[in-house]
């Protein structure tokens, strides 16, 4: 049945997924107990301020990342900003017991929500050079662009946001991500950017800003020549390096990490702050850590390249390759955050593509087919979940999660299956060591007994709405226009912002949504179904979820056409519903 058109509209784009802790929502209230070595990292993340040089301050263990500030002669850079407002403000109040300087200067090392949500808290209103790199601003727009609902969904589960105090231990390279339903954002879009290397002079500060991709395609670090204090943002960290995450991302280069890292140890800095875990000191000491971590990076890239020449597929490559010893047993490189399972898969398909090789894989059996061929093996469905029991009771925790997958896939309301594989994640989580994957198993535990998605609520502030570009939101649009409403529609539609001297044309193209950035007079020649004069930032809010779509179509100009029929047009664009991944589409 057609939702309500206004209905979809209040419920279709929300811009920013934000994270949050749920406290006493169900579950064993003690949680499973954590990874003895994952409880000893926790000390990593020791809450308070720490002097590195003699003007550079770390606030450590206030969210997931830290903030770092650097004392001038009559003004402060901060770089690096928290995940959220409320974060940002605990951190600042602490820098005030330092200084009481002004904020000179914000740099972002790069765009993940964990170092930009903050930055207004340090610079109200803005009014202050925002430093990072060219393509920074880009990529923070992708956090509202078409990827947003399936990271969204890893994402939280990844962190473990849906997971009480007792059963989150830690983040792996942080507390906790401090980025949830009742958070505010505060990012302020770069205003000094720069291609490969900056050179520039604030409150009396030199610094370097230098490209180096690595964890994000955007990363830069800072180095500071006078104090040789070189912050090197996600380039390096107190864990195994997420050479791949989880929660997905577009393919992090393994080769440009190693190499970046080599353009940090040429710098030779006497201090080392990196944007998670705590600051080195020690010329001797930071090279030795940094040679290993680059080394791990390489080896990792390398070994991976030559399994694949060899032939092995990603699952294979994910059994046979393993670190040396030396750098295997290295404290800075357990795998708290990624791991090299991980890793090799992802540089498989960033190298080679989706296809492992083998003929059964150009056309496999669907997950349905393959769960029907388990039970015929099986004998029956209640055969299938007697093994699956069997493997429980027996500890065999990752059989009995597979097959409890298939069954479930054929009959998703199945208690018995549902409650083996609750059990399965929740004993696999336990015994988990790395953070990420103890948090997803977990919070999938919680998603299947409680019969919910994880997904969060957020709505941001107008203003934070204001400051991401058009091209996002249409792009956002495109990729959920529903194939079934949209099947039959052909119809042009123009929309003209005058506050921002642009406009879009969409053509919704039997199943196709052409869109299109024009000139603001575009449309003069043009046939269309509908015209419409609209505000861009209420365009915005209306798209956020944080203005009333009745009232905001009813202020824009039409003609052709009028406001019920832009809101059936844009009725066509429905977000689907996310399922949970174990269960079928409905």
């Amino acid at each position: 049945m057609k939702r309500n058109i206004i209905l979809v509209l209040v419920m279709m784009i929300a811009l920013f997924a934000c994270t949050h802790r749920q406290e006493d929502e169900g579950g064993d209230p003690e949680g499973p107990a954590g990874h003895p070595s994952l409880k000893a990292h926790t000390q990593i993340f020791r809450k308070g301020v720490e002097k590195v040089a003699s003007n550079v301050y770390a606030a450590i263990g206030y969210g997931l990342a830290n903030s770092i500030m650097i004392e001038g002669a009559d003004g402060l850079i901060i770089v690096d900003t928290m995940e959220s407002c409320e974060a940002a403000s605990e951190v600042l109040a602490e820098f005030r017991k330092i200084s009481d300087k002004p904020v000179s200067a914000i740099v972002y090392t790069h765009n993940h929500v964990d170092h930009i949500f903050g930055a207004e808290v340090f610079a109200p209103g803005g009014g202050v050079p925002v430093y990072a790199h060219e393509t920074t601003a880009g990529l923070v727009g992708r956090i509202v662009s078409k990827m947003r609902t399936v990271t969204d969904m890893r994402g939280m589960r990844m962190f473990g946001n849906f997971l009480d105090s007792e059963w989150l231990v830690n983040s792996g390279i942080g507390p906790c991500l401090r980025y949830g339903r009742e958070s505010t954002m505060g990012y302020l879009p770069p205003t000094r950017t720069f291609s490969d290397m900056l050179t520039d002079t604030v409150a009396g500060i030199e610094f370097e800003l230098v490209h180096a991709p690595g964890e994000t395609d955007d990363q830069i670090f800072m180095w500071l020549p006078r104090e040789r204090v070189l912050l090197c943002g996600d380039n390096f960290y107190w864990a195994f390096p997420n050479l791949y995450t989880i929660r997905g991302t577009p393919y992090r280069s393994l080769q440009q990490w190693y190499r970046s890292i080599d353009r940090i140890r040429d710098k030779r800095p006497e201090y080392l702050v990196p944007s998670h875990t705590r600051p080195l000191i020690g010329q001797e000491r930071i090279e030795a850590v940094l040679r290993d971590y680059r080394d791990a990076i390489q080896f990792v890239h390398d070994q991976a390249i030559r399994g694949i020449n060899q032939g092995m597929t990603p699952d294979e490559l994910a059994e046979h390759l393993k670190l040396p010893p030396h750098l295997a047993e290295a404290p800075y490189l357990q795998p708290f955050y990624g791991t090299v399972a991980w890793s090799v898969r992802s540089v498989f398909s960033g190298e080679l593509g989706w296809f492992d090789g083998d003929s059964a894989r150009l056309n496999p059996l669907t997950r349905s087919e393959k769960a029907r061929l388990l039970v015929r093996l099986a004998g029956s469905e209640e055969a299938l979940l007697t093994h699956a029991r069997q493997a429980l009771d027996n500890g065999e925790y990752q059989t009995a999660l597979e097959l409890s997958g298939h069954l479930i896939r054929l009959d998703s309301d199945n208690p018995s299956a549902r409650d083996i594989r609750v059990q399965s994640l929740m004993a696999l989580g336990e015994r988990e060591e790395n953070p990420n994957a103890r948090h997803y198993y977990l919070t999938e535990a919680l998603e299947i007994r409680d019969r919910f998605v994880a997904l969060a609520d957020a709505r941001p502030k107008p203003e934070q709405v204001r400051r991401f570009p058009l091209e996002g939101f249409f792009e956002l649009l495109a990729v959920n226009l529903d194939p079934v409403a949209s099947a039959k529609v052909d119809q042009r539609v123009g929309i003209r912002f005058e506050d921002e001297k642009t406009a879009y044309l969409i053509h919704v193209r039997k199943g196709v949504a052409e869109i299109r950035q024009c000139e603001p007079g575009a449309f003069g020649g043009m046939d269309l179904d509908i015209r419409v004069t609209a505000n861009a930032a209420a365009f915005k809010e209306m798209l956020a979820r944080i203005r009333n779509p009745a009232i905001t179509l009813a202020g824009f100009d039409y003609g052709p056409g009028n406001a019920i029929g832009f809101a059936r047009f844009l009725g066509l664009f429905s977000p689907p519903e996310p399922k949970l991944p174990h269960e079928p589409l409905k």
